[in-house]
């Protein structure tokens, strides 16, 4: 489909969804609808304006951020809601908090309000006259956002009040009171199977919903849960790890789905509609909705830079970790020449891999300068250029959201947690992403595991830091490892992966000095940074940042405690706010 076509429909759907969008609160705050106006009555009566209203839902999906806006970007921005990762270091320091807020508009006003919208639409479309399997399609989606819009508060809040009803605004259900996030999980859970029957298997490509988006997204929670029940319950999460095996095969069983040839083009491609490694695409086009992240790697800006902690995580190219004893490949990092070579190719396609930049010694007419000299290439396109890359909002290309790769590795993990990993488990996932990558693959015994015939032995699965909540199998660290660097930069999925783990000490400079790190370039060109005895840039010389056990949820925003309170129910804070 040409762009100028998919812009105008972009268009026509914006302007009728804001149409849809006032037909809810015309109900709630109007007791006469004006004749010449969509009412939440007379706005459900065909497919394309449910299908329109169904399109605000894709808001939620961040991508790479909406215009100038750099907060709200799944990848490589910190900011809001405590979003930190131990992959990047961002140019303003960012501390845990300490007091709880009084409100949270992007994730629990935001979230609810995605919540109601998708109660009115199960109660709405059943009457809307379409196809019967049309009438399922959109009964799906419903479900799926309304799933995975619960199992991201669950993650960021834990318990939360829960409903499946579209409620009046006077209804007393409104202030329910939390219900357990287990609960709530199991609700996501079979919210999402049942949407798996009832999507179509395409629909617009890959750039709506379809039924093997409800199959990653029921891997991804199920992953999460069996291993969030294990290391912060100490439960036994194999059903959940179970499910997750069995919602990544229906994807990996498909054979429309494939891994691109190039791992980067996943994150620089101006077109990933139809790409056949993504399940779920936002889509960027010129002059409708663009971002900003092109413009803050090739500007004069001050960029987020690759954490030493970061650095020393990619492997030498047969495979093995650099800090393990006798690997002949890794030559040091004494200078960039060292650092690169050998390495996971991943590494120079992420980060520039022929010289460092820092304040006091930029480089390229751009003047490009990092917090930790490594500057960031990865979102980089060739075929764009000008201000549609230097501008802020002027950014048009794609955004991953759901992808074959993450599907891969979602059933690598989940069979190495259940300790069920056979070799041909690993071929068919894990080993089809590091072959790609360019790397040794993987061979197990079920518990340790080899590459190129080599037993991996990486000392830094047994460190003090990994004590401190308990270290992994050799497995269940290399798959862990090669999440990190499939995804570097993936801000969100990061994160909830360390906090999946119960690795949040990763984020603490005090107990991960390397998340503090960067690139060692010796004796600094300027006065501008600072360097440790070693010669590594440090990054927030004076800063450190402290991880404390109530960070792994955020706190229920104080003025809606103040709200439910004031209605005679209790919203209970979460532990340590």
């Amino acid at each position: 489909m040409k762009k100028s076509i998919i812009k105008s429909k972009l268009l026509l759907m914006f302007t009728v969804a804001t149409l849809a969008i006032s037909s809810v609160s015309c109900e709630d705050y109007l007791t006469e609808d004006p004749a010449d106006k969509f009412t939440n009555d007379n706005f459900w009566q065909t497919e394309d304006n449910v299908k329109t209203f169904s399109w605000i839902n894709y808001d939620t999906f961040y991508g790479y951020g909406n215009g100038t806006t750099i907060g709200l970007s799944f990848f490589y921005y910190h900011g809001s809601d405590n979003r930190v990762d131990d992959n990047l270091s961002a140019f303003s320091f960012y501390q845990m908090p300490i007091t709880p807020t009084t409100t949270n508009v992007n994730s629990w006003n935001e979230y609810h309000t995605l919540i109601r919208r998708c109660n009115l639409m199960l109660e709405k479309v059943p009457n809307v006259t379409m196809s019967e399997a049309k009438k399922n399609h959109y009964i799906g989606v419903a479900k799926f956002f309304r799933a995975y819009t619960y199992f991201r508060l669950v993650q960021k809040f834990g318990d939360v009040p829960y409903s499946d009803k579209y409620l009046s605004q006077n209804d007393p259900l409104v202030y329910a009171p939390a219900t357990p996030r287990a609960e709530i999980v199991d609700k996501v859970i079979a919210d999402l199977e049942e949407a798996t029957n009832l999507l179509l298997a395409i629909d617009d490509k890959n750039v709506t919903i379809n039924k093997y988006t409800a199959y990653a997204a029921l891997s991804n929670v199920c992953l999460y849960e069996g291993t969030y029940r294990k290391y912060h319950l100490g439960q036994d999460g194999s059903t959940y790890l179970n499910k997750a095996k069995t919602a990544s095969l229906a994807i990996m069983n498909n054979s429309s789905y494939k891994l691109n040839s190039d791992w980067k083009s996943l994150y620089n491609s101006v077109e990933l509609g139809g790409n056949s490694e993504v399940i779920l695409a936002k889509r960027y086009l010129t002059n409708v909705l663009m971002h900003s992240l092109q413009n803050y790697t090739n500007t004069s800006t001050t960029q987020y830079g690759l954490t030493k902690w970061a650095a020393d995580s990619y492997v030498t190219t047969n495979g093995l970790p650099i800090q393990q004893a006798g690997n002949a490949q890794y030559t040091g990092d004494n200078n960039v020449t060292e650092t690169f070579t050998n390495r996971d190719p991943r590494f120079a396609k992420t980060v520039n891999p022929t010289t460092y930049g820092y304040k006091g010694k930029p480089f390229g007419t751009a003047a490009l300068t990092s917090m930790s000299g490594y500057v960031f290439e990865l979102y980089n396109n060739p075929a764009t250029s000008g201000p549609d890359v230097t501008t802020g909002g002027r950014n048009y290309t794609d955004s991953p959201l759901f992808t074959l790769s993450e599907v891969y590795l979602n059933y690598a993990e989940a069979c190495a947690e259940l300790g069920t990993a056979t070799n041909i488990d690993l071929d068919m996932s894990i080993n089809k992403v590091r072959t790609r990558a360019g790397i040794a693959p993987l061979t197990t015994d079920g518990n340790n595991v080899f590459a190129a015939g080599v037993q991996i032995n990486d000392p830094r699965r047994t460190a003090a830091l990994e004590q401190i909540s308990g270290s992994v199998n050799p497995l269940i660290w290399e798959i862990r490892r090669e999440r990190q660097i499939e995804f570097m930069s993936w801000t969100t999925l990061r994160q909830m992966d360390i906090y999946r783990w119960k690795k949040g000490d990763y984020l603490d400079t005090t107990k991960n000095p390397d998340v503090n790190l960067g690139a060692r370039v010796g004796t600094p060109v300027g006065t501008q940074i600072k360097v440790d005895a070693n010669g590594y840039v440090k990054i927030y010389p004076t800063s450190t940042r402290n991880f404390e056990a109530k960070h792994y949820l955020l706190n229920i925003p104080t003025n809606d405690i103040d709200l439910y309170k004031a209605q005679g129910v209790e919203l209970k804070q979460n532990p340590g706010w």
